[in-house]
């Protein structure tokens, strides 16, 4: 009976071992875009879409979003990014519900809401394009770090516009999470990104980078993130 207990007993301890070994390698995924090393809160804004309905990001909470900054007249990594997107639409599936994806643009004077509504349709049409005046969208590229900047094109366009092309990720709790160069990053990789992003608990993700343990009794663990 003594005997019959303690094996009982090196099976617990062993299940209990491997169980946390299994959440110990999915607290060691290597992401596929370049990680922040500190997320934090995604700076809020508002603007307005293609059909000139105010979005707040705070709005999407709960979904991942995918943001990147662009324009209708760019004739490279914008529509290489958005070719992308709508591959990673597709192999996403039914878990695309669960993603926004989002063009701001940085040509407001060019791209009005029908423009940006005829262009995003020729990707998806579910693609979430956001316009605003000059200065509401110089705001948010400076809240995001991104640049931009008219530039002599010598084409009938009469100009371009220059801009920083990173891609962002931001998980369902709101928080800055990734970059991608999304025309440079294949589909199957922003995918699996995304889908470890949805299979995350809401809060595992504190803004200090390291993963949080939510345990049944309610207690959180800290565990070092993969930059710490």
């Amino acid at each position: 009976m003594l005997l019959r207990l303690s094996n009982k007993i090196v099976f617990i301890l062993l299940s209990g071992t491997i169980s946390a070994c299994g959440f110990l390698n999915s607290a060691r995924y290597e992401y596929k875009g370049i990680e922040f090393e500190d997320p934090v809160k995604a700076p809020e804004f508002s603007l307005a879409d293609q059909s000139q309905n105010i979005v707040n990001l705070s709005e999407l909470r709960g979904k991942v979003v995918l943001m990147f900054f662009g324009f209708t007249n760019c004739p490279d990594a914008c529509p290489g990014t958005l070719g992308t997107w709508k591959q990673v639409h597709e192999l996403l599936g039914d878990d695309a519900n669960q993603v926004s994806f989002v063009m701001i643009t940085v040509d407001p004077e060019r791209d009005s809401p029908e423009v940006l509504k005829k262009y995003l349709a020729l990707f998806n049409p579910d693609f979430i394009g956001l316009h605003g005046t000059l200065e509401e969208i110089q705001q948010v590229a400076s809240d995001y770090n991104i640049y931009f900047e008219k530039e002599d094109s010598g084409s009938a366009a009469g100009y371009s516009v220059g801009h920083s092309t990173l891609s962002y990720v931001i998980d369902t709790d709101g928080n800055l999470v990734l970059g991608h160069r999304s025309y440079e990053t294949s589909a199957m990789d922003i995918v699996s990104d995304i889908k470890h992003i949805l299979t995350k608990p809401s809060g595992a993700l504190d803004a200090t980078g390291k993963m949080m343990l939510l345990c049944e009794s309610g207690c959180m663990v800290n565990l070092p993130g993969k930059n710490q």
